[in-house]
Parts: C-alpha cells; structure tokens; sequence
C-alpha cells in the first residue's frame, strides 16, 4: 500500500513538473524542513485489563505531552493559475525525535516519532516578480504516524510492554513563503495533525510542528 502511494505522488510530481516547469512560479520541488514539534496522546480509551490495581491505567492521568526535534523531507510539484494564485502537491516524510514524557508508562529510551502524509496547500503571493516571489499557504493533509523506540525497546504500562504507537492522521498546514531568484523557496510553517492511533486499545492525539523550510525548486 504505501509502495503504491509514493508511486503515484511521484508520477504525479513528475507530470506537473513536466507540464507546468516552463511556467514562472510553477515546476517540480525538492525540500527540507527542521524545527521543534510538540505533542500529546490522551489514554482516555487506553486500558490494558481491569481496573488500576489489576493493570489498568490510571483515569487521573488522561492527557501527555512530549517534545523533541523534527526533520521532514518534502517531494512534490506546484502550479499557478493566475499571477498570484496557485496550488502544490507533495509528500511529506519525518520524525520527531525525543524523549516522549508519556507519565501513563514508564519509557525506556527516547522514541522516534516518523509521520508520512499526502498535503495539497494553496498558495497565494502578496507580492510578485519574474525573480521574486512573498506569500501564505495554506491547506492540508492525511497519512500515517508511528512511534518507534530504538534498540527493541518499548513503552512499559503497568509492566506490559507496548512496542509502538500507531495511526492515521490528518491535519492542516500554514505558513509564510518567499521564493528568490526563480528556484529558491524559503517558508516558516506550521503543521499540526490529529491522529487516531492504536497501542492495546484506541488513543486520541496530536502532534504540531514548528519550522523553517527550504525547497528547491526545479
């Protein structure tokens, strides 16, 4: 399944980059994003078995933070239909990496958080010129988010190991763009997603990225 996804983004990456690259503003991308991320998942639904003292959870300790670095790697293409207005696709690939303070569970190591996501933004440039370009985007997008603790360990609650947290995800970007001399494209953005996610039982989260990109643009 996921083979199949980045299969399509790429070929569609490759088709507006094909059809669109001649036009100012549009072509194909490249790009990194790096900043901080913060999160929480809520263990509203987590229980293992029982009540507290069989194993459970406790119902007093509902909602937890983490923290940590994030690094994205972005691939994708973007059009423009007027002089101001355009829209881009793109695949998404990153991870949170960090010390996750879950107090349910007593963590091991540090976890990797890796999200995988499809966005579609629309952009729009308060500014424009043949070499210059300042705007907004803003938009969306859905995939797939998994934390990972190197080394085979995992998250312990109440002596039960739970080896990984996983789930869908959707959210919503937004941010600040320039892009200077035709190929380089500078953002600071924002991107936060929900996520549904699955360790013994269903838990409710989200994860919000603060950053800076760069794209280059083909």
């Amino acid at each position: 399944m996921k083979k199949h996804l980045l299969s399509v983004v790429v070929a569609s990456c490759i088709c507006v980059n094909m059809s669109f690259a001649d036009s100012k503003g549009n072509g194909f991308f490249l790009g990194v994003d790096f900043g901080g991320s913060v999160g929480a998942l809520t263990n509203t639904g987590l229980t293992i078995s029982g009540n507290a003292g069989q194993g459970g959870v406790p119902a007093k300790e509902t909602m937890q933070v983490n923290a940590g670095f994030g690094l994205n790697l972005r691939i994708g293409g973007q059009r423009y239909f007027d002089r101001e207005n355009g829209m881009r696709y793109y695949l998404s690939i990153g991870g949170v990496f960090g010390a996750p303070s879950y107090a349910f569970g007593d963590l091991k190591v540090s976890g990797i958080t890796m999200i995988g996501d499809i966005n579609m933004d629309f952009l729009h440039d308060f500014t424009s010129t043949e070499s210059q370009r300042v705007g907004i985007y803003v938009g969306m997008g859905a995939g797939y988010m998994t934390t990972l603790y190197p080394g085979g360990s995992a998250l312990t609650i109440q002596n039960m190991n739970i080896p990984t947290f996983s789930g869908v995800t959707i959210g919503l970007n937004f941010g600040v763009r320039t892009l200077v001399a035709r190929h380089h494209q500078f953002e600071f953005s924002t991107k936060s997603v929900v996520t549904h996610s699955k360790a013994t039982e269903n838990i409710i989260g989200f994860q919000v990225f603060l950053g800076a990109n760069y794209s280059y643009l083909f």
